[in-house]
């Protein structure tokens, strides 16, 4: 089936992730990555210093004022995520950095970011 709109095109692409592979496997193998993925245990949010906690805010409000390349970890639905871009926006009443990583723009919760680096290009 071919869309027009190229929206269209990318949801179906989307869509058929998991199920273009579910014929080529036998459902013994499909209950065993199941099981697989079940046992994985999750990761939780670390606790962090309060030290470094500020030290993070320096390195934050750095990066915001020269305008800085950033490396950010932070914590999302039971796992650690990465971004590498430039911060473009601050949201003090939502607690939320917007990212911008090429044509790409990701908003992270404040209280998720574990840790950040400044990259000198």
């Amino acid at each position: 089936m071919f869309a027009y709109n190229n929206t269209e095109v990318i949801c179906l692409v989307h869509d058929r992730g998991k199920i273009k592979w579910a014929s080529l496997m036998l459902p013994e193998h499909v209950e065993m990555l199941q099981d697989f993925f079940a046992d994985e245990p999750l990761k939780e949010k670390p606790i962090l210093d309060e030290d470094y906690v500020n030290e993070m805010e320096l390195t934050l409000q750095q990066a915001i004022h020269a305008q800085q390349k950033i490396t950010l970890n932070y914590y999302q639905n039971s796992s650690f995520k990465s971004a590498i871009g430039h911060i473009i926006k601050m949201d003090p009443i939502a607690r939320k950095l917007t990212i911008q990583e090429g044509a790409l723009q990701r908003k992270v919760p404040i209280e998720n970011i574990v840790a950040i680096e400044l990259l000198h290009e």
